[in-house]
């Protein structure tokens, strides 16, 4: 399976096979532009607009928005509730962490996750292949938090996302401050564009 990070929270999951799958399509007014990039099937954490733009994903996609286990174009997806905050949703509501399993590699997308994971949640969720994590704060754990709680986790790669980037249009912290945080740990910091293959 091939992993390409194309903006924000978005990323695209090829398989062998060919199907693909986007995370959390951003929209035009967050600064980037994903080009209607052609999908399968598209995973949203929280309808927020940086986060649910399905008017940029090209083709009929099955979108997937809510906690829930099903296999789709070889794509096997469950979901976790959890916040977009620190109080159990009071300020930004529910987000959903998805994983998702092709070709034999599981990927963990945290969404905007706000706070910690209890230790049950973790077990769920440990040993990813990849790890997609935001690190920006303000909106989500920061990157102190994001550090801690991918070490516990233990995934094989860490892939950090939603920062402060030059195209980003609202004000959160940027990408170096994790980079700082978790320079014991194996982090695959990708440029907008660039592929992991899993």
């Amino acid at each position: 399976m091939k992993l390409t990070y194309l903006a924000h929270s978005t990323f695209l999951l090829t398989t062998d096979a060919g199907a693909r799958l986007v995370t959390d399509p951003v929209d035009h007014g967050s600064g980037y532009d994903l080009h209607n990039v052609y999908a399968d099937v598209v995973t949203i954490s929280h309808h927020h607009f940086d986060h649910d733009a399905l008017d940029q994903v090209s083709g009929t996609p099955t979108v997937i928005d809510r906690p829930t286990a099903k296999t789709i174009c070889g794509f096997r997806i469950s979901g976790l509730s959890t916040y977009h905050d620190e109080v159990h949703g009071a300020k930004r509501g529910l987000n959903t962490v998805f994983r998702i399993e092709a070709d034999g590699k599981v990927i963990v997308h945290l969404g905007d996750l706000g706070h910690d994971l209890d230790d049950l949640e973790v077990q769920i969720l440990s040993g990813a292949d990849a790890l997609l994590i935001p690190v920006g704060g303000t909106f989500t754990i920061d990157a102190e938090q994001a550090a801690a709680l991918a070490k516990r986790l233990r995934p094989k790669a860490i892939v950090p996302m939603h920062y402060m980037t030059p195209q980003l249009t609202f004000s959160i912290a940027p990408l170096d401050p994790f980079l700082k945080a978790a320079k014991d740990l194996p982090v695959v910091a990708l440029g907008m564009g660039e592929t992991l293959e899993l």
